[in-house]
Protein backbone atom coordinates (compact mmCIF):
# COMPACT_ATOMS: atom_id res chain seq x y z
CA UNK A 1 0.00 0.00 0.00
CA UNK A 2 3.10 2.52 0.63
CA UNK A 3 4.34 1.75 -2.34
CA UNK A 4 0.85 2.53 -4.77
CA UNK A 5 0.47 5.97 -2.30
CA UNK A 6 3.95 6.99 -3.39
CA UNK A 7 3.28 6.50 -7.37
CA UNK A 8 -0.20 8.63 -6.63
CA UNK A 9 1.79 11.31 -4.58
CA UNK A 10 4.28 11.27 -7.79
CA UNK A 11 1.56 11.72 -10.05
CA UNK A 12 -0.19 14.41 -8.11
CA UNK A 13 3.12 16.40 -7.45
CA UNK A 14 3.41 16.22 -11.12
CA UNK A 15 0.34 17.11 -12.42
CA UNK A 16 1.15 19.80 -9.66
CA UNK A 17 4.15 20.91 -11.24
CA UNK A 18 2.52 21.31 -14.62
CA UNK A 19 -0.04 23.12 -13.70
CA UNK A 20 2.49 25.75 -13.35
CA UNK A 21 3.84 25.66 -16.90
CA UNK A 22 -0.27 26.74 -18.08
CA UNK A 23 0.50 30.57 -16.99
CA UNK A 24 3.63 30.36 -19.40
CA UNK A 25 2.09 28.15 -22.21
CA UNK A 26 0.27 29.42 -24.92
CA UNK A 27 -2.61 27.12 -25.13
CA UNK A 28 -2.93 27.74 -28.96
CA UNK A 29 0.43 26.21 -29.41
CA UNK A 30 -0.11 23.10 -26.43
CA UNK A 31 -3.68 22.89 -25.41
CA UNK A 32 -3.50 20.13 -22.23
CA UNK A 33 -1.56 22.67 -19.58
CA UNK A 34 -4.25 25.12 -19.61
CA UNK A 35 -6.34 22.08 -18.25
CA UNK A 36 -3.77 21.15 -15.53
CA UNK A 37 -3.90 24.83 -14.77
CA UNK A 38 -7.72 25.32 -14.45
CA UNK A 39 -7.21 22.18 -11.45
CA UNK A 40 -4.69 24.12 -9.96
CA UNK A 41 -6.50 24.84 -6.75
CA UNK A 42 -7.63 20.74 -6.37
CA UNK A 43 -4.26 19.67 -7.03
CA UNK A 44 -2.39 21.99 -4.91
CA UNK A 45 -5.28 21.01 -1.79
CA UNK A 46 -4.22 17.00 -2.82
CA UNK A 47 -0.59 17.77 -2.32
CA UNK A 48 -0.58 19.56 0.62
CA UNK A 49 -3.40 16.38 2.29
CA UNK A 50 0.08 14.46 0.87
CA UNK A 51 2.85 16.57 2.93
CA UNK A 52 0.55 15.84 5.93
CA UNK A 53 -0.26 12.49 5.42
CA UNK A 54 3.74 11.79 4.95
CA UNK A 55 4.64 14.06 8.17
CA UNK A 56 2.05 11.88 10.29
CA UNK A 57 3.78 8.57 9.24
CA UNK A 58 7.27 10.30 9.71
CA UNK A 59 8.33 9.31 5.87
CA UNK A 60 10.25 11.39 4.06
CA UNK A 61 8.51 11.23 1.45
CA UNK A 62 6.48 14.77 2.22
CA UNK A 63 9.49 16.34 0.83
CA UNK A 64 8.75 15.67 -2.46
CA UNK A 65 4.83 17.51 -2.64
CA UNK A 66 6.37 20.29 -0.51
CA UNK A 67 9.26 20.82 -3.24
CA UNK A 68 6.96 21.34 -5.41
CA UNK A 69 4.50 23.22 -3.55
CA UNK A 70 7.46 25.55 -2.77
CA UNK A 71 8.51 25.44 -6.07
CA UNK A 72 5.33 26.92 -7.73
CA UNK A 73 4.96 30.34 -4.49
CA UNK A 74 4.20 32.62 -7.13
CA UNK A 75 1.18 30.83 -8.36
CA UNK A 76 0.09 30.48 -5.10
CA UNK A 77 0.06 34.35 -3.84
CA UNK A 78 -1.54 34.91 -6.93
CA UNK A 79 -4.97 32.68 -5.99
CA UNK A 80 -4.41 33.08 -2.06
CA UNK A 81 -3.47 35.84 0.24
CA UNK A 82 -3.48 36.32 3.71
CA UNK A 83 -3.53 40.41 3.61
CA UNK A 84 0.40 40.98 4.99
CA UNK A 85 0.59 44.04 3.29
CA UNK A 86 1.45 47.27 4.21
CA UNK A 87 -1.50 49.10 5.14
CA UNK A 88 -1.35 52.80 2.83
CA UNK A 89 -3.02 55.47 4.87
CA UNK A 90 -4.47 58.03 2.11
CA UNK A 91 -6.72 60.90 2.15
CA UNK A 92 -9.50 60.17 0.30
CA UNK A 93 -9.05 63.40 -1.88
CA UNK A 94 -6.12 61.64 -3.41
CA UNK A 95 -7.88 58.34 -4.22
CA UNK A 96 -9.95 56.99 -6.89
CA UNK A 97 -11.95 53.97 -6.12
CA UNK A 98 -12.90 51.61 -8.97
CA UNK A 99 -15.45 49.05 -9.48
CA UNK A 100 -15.64 46.48 -12.49
CA UNK A 101 -19.14 44.03 -11.98
CA UNK A 102 -20.28 41.34 -14.17
CA UNK A 103 -23.96 42.22 -13.67
CA UNK A 104 -25.10 39.56 -15.89
CA UNK A 105 -27.18 42.13 -18.23
CA UNK A 106 -29.20 43.29 -14.97
CA UNK A 107 -30.71 39.98 -14.49
CA UNK A 108 -32.63 40.28 -18.03
CA UNK A 109 -34.00 36.61 -17.81
CA UNK A 110 -35.14 36.72 -14.22
CA UNK A 111 -32.34 34.40 -12.88
CA UNK A 112 -32.86 35.42 -9.54
CA UNK A 113 -36.21 35.43 -9.18
CA UNK A 114 -36.47 38.81 -7.80
CA UNK A 115 -37.76 41.97 -9.58
CA UNK A 116 -35.71 44.14 -7.60
CA UNK A 117 -32.37 42.58 -8.03
CA UNK A 118 -31.58 45.56 -11.21
CA UNK A 119 -32.54 48.04 -8.98
CA UNK A 120 -30.31 46.21 -5.81
CA UNK A 121 -27.11 46.02 -8.14
CA UNK A 122 -27.38 50.05 -8.50
CA UNK A 123 -27.85 50.60 -5.10
CA UNK A 124 -24.80 47.60 -4.29
CA UNK A 125 -22.75 50.00 -6.83
CA UNK A 126 -23.60 52.91 -5.26
CA UNK A 127 -22.53 51.89 -1.92
CA UNK A 128 -19.32 51.73 -2.58
CA UNK A 129 -18.88 55.38 -3.61
CA UNK A 130 -17.02 54.13 -7.07
CA UNK A 131 -15.22 57.17 -9.54
CA UNK A 132 -15.42 54.95 -12.75
CA UNK A 133 -17.33 51.73 -13.11
CA UNK A 134 -16.20 49.27 -15.45
CA UNK A 135 -19.44 46.80 -16.17
CA UNK A 136 -19.54 43.80 -18.11
CA UNK A 137 -22.78 42.27 -19.46
CA UNK A 138 -23.85 45.16 -19.38
CA UNK A 139 -27.31 46.91 -21.21
CA UNK A 140 -29.81 49.39 -21.22
CA UNK A 141 -33.59 49.71 -22.20
CA UNK A 142 -34.83 53.12 -24.25
CA UNK A 143 -36.86 53.99 -20.68
CA UNK A 144 -37.30 52.99 -17.08
CA UNK A 145 -34.15 52.28 -14.77
CA UNK A 146 -32.36 50.70 -17.36
CA UNK A 147 -31.64 53.90 -19.73
CA UNK A 148 -28.97 55.50 -20.36
CA UNK A 149 -30.16 58.65 -19.02
CA UNK A 150 -31.20 57.16 -15.61
CA UNK A 151 -27.93 54.96 -15.52
CA UNK A 152 -26.18 58.11 -15.43
CA UNK A 153 -28.36 59.80 -13.18
CA UNK A 154 -28.66 56.97 -10.67
CA UNK A 155 -24.66 56.16 -10.60
CA UNK A 156 -24.09 59.82 -10.06
CA UNK A 157 -21.55 59.37 -12.99
CA UNK A 158 -22.10 62.36 -16.36
CA UNK A 159 -19.40 60.32 -18.52
CA UNK A 160 -19.84 56.85 -20.01
CA UNK A 161 -18.20 55.32 -22.90
CA UNK A 162 -19.72 51.46 -23.91
CA UNK A 163 -18.76 48.70 -26.86
CA UNK A 164 -22.19 49.40 -28.43
CA UNK A 165 -25.34 51.37 -28.21
CA UNK A 166 -27.41 49.02 -26.07
CA UNK A 167 -25.35 46.66 -24.51
CA UNK A 168 -21.37 44.92 -23.96
CA UNK A 169 -19.10 46.50 -22.09
CA UNK A 170 -18.93 50.14 -20.32
CA UNK A 171 -17.04 52.97 -18.98
CA UNK A 172 -18.43 55.33 -16.43
CA UNK A 173 -16.85 57.58 -15.12
CA UNK A 174 -17.33 61.18 -12.47
CA UNK A 175 -14.56 62.65 -14.53
CA UNK A 176 -14.77 63.39 -18.24
CA UNK A 177 -13.34 61.17 -20.77
CA UNK A 178 -10.98 62.57 -23.03
CA UNK A 179 -10.17 59.57 -25.43
CA UNK A 180 -11.75 56.20 -26.08
CA UNK A 181 -11.77 53.08 -28.31
CA UNK A 182 -13.00 49.99 -29.31
CA UNK A 183 -10.63 46.58 -29.65
CA UNK A 184 -12.37 44.53 -32.54
CA UNK A 185 -11.57 40.56 -32.98
CA UNK A 186 -12.43 38.30 -35.52
CA UNK A 187 -15.99 37.20 -35.77
CA UNK A 188 -16.14 33.80 -33.88
CA UNK A 189 -14.71 35.79 -31.26
CA UNK A 190 -17.30 36.38 -28.33
CA UNK A 191 -14.71 39.19 -26.55
CA UNK A 192 -15.84 42.90 -25.71
CA UNK A 193 -12.84 45.00 -25.01
CA UNK A 194 -12.72 48.81 -25.02
CA UNK A 195 -10.46 51.86 -23.34
CA UNK A 196 -10.89 54.99 -22.15
CA UNK A 197 -8.36 58.32 -21.07
CA UNK A 198 -10.14 59.65 -18.20
CA UNK A 199 -8.92 63.17 -17.01
CA UNK A 200 -8.97 62.55 -13.11
CA UNK A 201 -8.04 66.12 -11.09
CA UNK A 202 -5.37 67.18 -13.77
CA UNK A 203 -3.92 63.50 -14.63
CA UNK A 204 -4.84 61.43 -17.61
CA UNK A 205 -5.39 57.30 -16.17
CA UNK A 206 -6.12 54.83 -19.05
CA UNK A 207 -8.27 52.81 -17.77
CA UNK A 208 -8.88 49.10 -20.00
CA UNK A 209 -12.31 47.29 -19.42
CA UNK A 210 -12.28 43.72 -20.88
CA UNK A 211 -15.11 40.82 -21.31
CA UNK A 212 -12.86 37.93 -22.71
CA UNK A 213 -14.35 35.04 -24.26
CA UNK A 214 -16.37 32.48 -22.32
CA UNK A 215 -16.13 29.01 -22.29
CA UNK A 216 -19.31 28.63 -24.35
CA UNK A 217 -20.86 25.94 -21.32
CA UNK A 218 -24.61 24.88 -22.56
CA UNK A 219 -27.22 23.68 -20.12
CA UNK A 220 -26.48 19.79 -20.87
CA UNK A 221 -22.75 20.42 -19.79
CA UNK A 222 -23.43 22.17 -16.40
CA UNK A 223 -25.81 19.38 -15.80
CA UNK A 224 -23.35 16.55 -16.52
CA UNK A 225 -20.47 18.12 -14.56
CA UNK A 226 -23.10 18.38 -11.65
CA UNK A 227 -23.75 14.72 -11.92
CA UNK A 228 -23.77 12.45 -8.58
CA UNK A 229 -22.63 9.66 -10.40
CA UNK A 230 -20.38 9.17 -13.85
CA UNK A 231 -20.87 5.90 -15.35
CA UNK A 232 -18.20 5.71 -17.85
CA UNK A 233 -20.89 4.64 -20.56
CA UNK A 234 -20.06 6.17 -24.43
CA UNK A 235 -22.61 8.85 -23.79
CA UNK A 236 -20.24 10.36 -20.56
CA UNK A 237 -17.53 10.29 -22.95
CA UNK A 238 -19.13 11.91 -25.45
CA UNK A 239 -19.95 14.49 -22.92
CA UNK A 240 -16.54 15.04 -21.38
CA UNK A 241 -15.22 15.53 -25.05
CA UNK A 242 -17.44 18.17 -25.65
CA UNK A 243 -16.96 19.92 -22.59
CA UNK A 244 -13.15 19.50 -23.65
CA UNK A 245 -13.03 20.80 -26.86
CA UNK A 246 -15.29 23.81 -25.88
CA UNK A 247 -12.64 24.57 -22.81
CA UNK A 248 -10.28 24.06 -25.48
CA UNK A 249 -11.40 26.32 -28.05
CA UNK A 250 -12.27 29.44 -25.36
CA UNK A 251 -7.99 28.95 -23.64
CA UNK A 252 -7.19 29.58 -27.25
CA UNK A 253 -9.25 32.51 -27.94
CA UNK A 254 -8.55 34.06 -24.35
CA UNK A 255 -4.74 33.35 -24.84
CA UNK A 256 -5.14 35.20 -28.49
CA UNK A 257 -7.47 37.85 -26.89
CA UNK A 258 -4.93 38.78 -24.15
CA UNK A 259 -1.87 39.40 -26.57
CA UNK A 260 -3.81 41.51 -28.49
CA UNK A 261 -4.64 43.56 -25.82
CA UNK A 262 -1.56 43.56 -23.78
CA UNK A 263 0.54 44.76 -27.22
CA UNK A 264 -1.69 48.08 -26.45
CA UNK A 265 -1.81 48.34 -22.81
CA UNK A 266 2.30 48.57 -23.59
CA UNK A 267 1.58 51.68 -26.03
CA UNK A 268 -0.01 53.56 -23.38
CA UNK A 269 1.28 56.91 -22.07
CA UNK A 270 -0.36 57.65 -19.10
CA UNK A 271 -0.75 55.49 -15.39
CA UNK A 272 -2.75 52.40 -16.50
CA UNK A 273 -6.30 50.34 -15.07
CA UNK A 274 -7.22 46.77 -16.70
CA UNK A 275 -10.55 45.65 -15.39
CA UNK A 276 -12.76 42.92 -16.01
CA UNK A 277 -14.09 39.38 -16.10
CA UNK A 278 -11.11 37.90 -17.73
CA UNK A 279 -12.97 34.23 -17.36
CA UNK A 280 -9.67 33.02 -16.49
CA UNK A 281 -8.05 31.34 -13.38
CA UNK A 282 -4.65 33.38 -11.68
CA UNK A 283 -2.99 30.13 -12.94
CA UNK A 284 -3.37 31.13 -16.95
CA UNK A 285 -1.86 32.45 -19.65
CA UNK A 286 -4.57 34.64 -19.86
CA UNK A 287 -3.82 36.36 -16.48
CA UNK A 288 -0.04 35.88 -16.75
CA UNK A 289 0.31 37.98 -20.14
CA UNK A 290 -2.29 41.12 -18.61
CA UNK A 291 -0.55 40.76 -15.68
CA UNK A 292 3.13 41.28 -16.88
CA UNK A 293 4.61 44.37 -15.68
CA UNK A 294 1.47 45.14 -14.19
CA UNK A 295 0.15 44.48 -10.65
CA UNK A 296 -2.89 42.83 -9.34
CA UNK A 297 -5.06 44.94 -6.23
CA UNK A 298 -5.67 41.31 -5.03
CA UNK A 299 -2.62 40.36 -4.65
CA UNK A 300 -1.25 44.00 -2.95
CA UNK A 301 -4.57 44.48 -0.54
CA UNK A 302 -6.58 41.38 -0.75
CA UNK A 303 -7.45 38.47 1.43
CA UNK A 304 -8.08 35.08 1.38
CA UNK A 305 -9.50 33.17 -2.08
CA UNK A 306 -11.38 36.00 -3.17
CA UNK A 307 -13.17 33.58 -5.41
CA UNK A 308 -15.56 36.09 -7.70
CA UNK A 309 -17.43 33.90 -10.02
CA UNK A 310 -20.67 32.19 -7.57
CA UNK A 311 -21.84 30.07 -10.42
CA UNK A 312 -20.98 26.64 -10.80
CA UNK A 313 -17.73 26.66 -13.30
CA UNK A 314 -15.06 27.88 -12.88
CA UNK A 315 -15.55 28.66 -8.81
CA UNK A 316 -12.64 30.91 -8.37
CA UNK A 317 -10.96 34.38 -9.03
CA UNK A 318 -12.04 35.56 -12.81
CA UNK A 319 -12.34 39.14 -12.60
CA UNK A 320 -9.75 41.20 -11.62
CA UNK A 321 -8.03 44.83 -11.35
CA UNK A 322 -4.53 45.20 -12.44
CA UNK A 323 -2.86 48.41 -12.53
CA UNK A 324 0.27 50.26 -14.02
CA UNK A 325 3.78 50.80 -11.72
CA UNK A 326 3.12 54.34 -11.40
CA UNK A 327 0.26 53.49 -9.24
CA UNK A 328 -0.27 52.07 -5.62
CA UNK A 329 -3.17 50.29 -4.81
CA UNK A 330 -4.80 51.38 -0.84
CA UNK A 331 -7.73 48.89 -0.63
CA UNK A 332 -8.87 45.97 -2.13
CA UNK A 333 -12.11 44.20 -1.62
CA UNK A 334 -14.78 41.72 -3.03
CA UNK A 335 -18.43 42.36 -1.95
CA UNK A 336 -20.56 38.85 -1.67
CA UNK A 337 -24.06 39.72 -3.14
CA UNK A 338 -25.46 37.50 -5.51
CA UNK A 339 -27.30 40.07 -7.24
CA UNK A 340 -25.21 38.28 -10.44
CA UNK A 341 -22.98 35.31 -11.55
CA UNK A 342 -20.16 37.21 -10.49
CA UNK A 343 -19.66 39.23 -7.57
CA UNK A 344 -18.12 42.85 -7.61
CA UNK A 345 -14.54 43.78 -6.84
CA UNK A 346 -13.44 47.47 -5.93
CA UNK A 347 -10.69 49.12 -5.25
CA UNK A 348 -8.77 52.26 -4.35
CA UNK A 349 -5.68 53.74 -5.92
CA UNK A 350 -3.31 56.27 -5.69
CA UNK A 351 -1.34 58.40 -8.01
CA UNK A 352 2.50 57.27 -6.98
CA UNK A 353 5.07 59.94 -6.41
CA UNK A 354 7.38 61.10 -8.86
Amino acid sequence: MHKGLVVFSLIFSGSLLVSYSAAYINPGTVGFPAFFGLAFPYLLIVNLLFVLYWMFRRKWSFLIPLVIILVGYGSLSDFYQLNRGEKLVVSDSEQLTVLSYNVRSFDRYKWTKDPSTPHNIIKLINSQEPDVVCLQEYRTTINGLLSLANLKKELGMKYVYSSSKNSGVAIFSKYPIAKKANFSFGKDHLCKAIFADISVKGKLLRVYNLHLESNRLVWKNYKFIKKDEYQGNEEDLNEIKDISLRLSHAFSRRAEQALQIKEHVKQSPYPTLVCGDFNDTPNSFTYHQLSKDMNDAFVAQGKGISTTYSGDFPSFRIDYLLYSEDMTCTKYDRIRKRYSDHYPVCASFAFASK
